[in-house]
């Protein structure tokens, strides 16, 4: 699988985690993983605007939970 280009940016993140997820997948014969992958990153690109406006802010953010942790736990 190439790089993947969205809007000039290079995604590699987006293939290292769908690769993976696919590996899983042929091992154990569950799409669950790759279900994963697809909600997690339509979370990512959904709120992608909103992110950078919060980052153009400069808005002080040290204290900030990983929404993939909060996803786990409730999981």
């Amino acid at each position: 699988m190439g790089e993947q280009v969205v809007d000039g940016h290079v995604l590699p993140a987006f293939e290292r985690e769908w690769s993976a997820a696919l590996e899983e997948s042929r091992r154990t014969f569950s799409l669950a993983g790759l279900y994963e992958v697809i909600q997690d990153w339509q979370g990512r690109i959904a709120h992608a605007p909103a992110v950078d406006a919060f980052v153009a802010s400069g808005y002080d953010d040290s204290d900030a939970i990983d929404l993939a942790e909060l996803r786990r736990r409730r999981g």
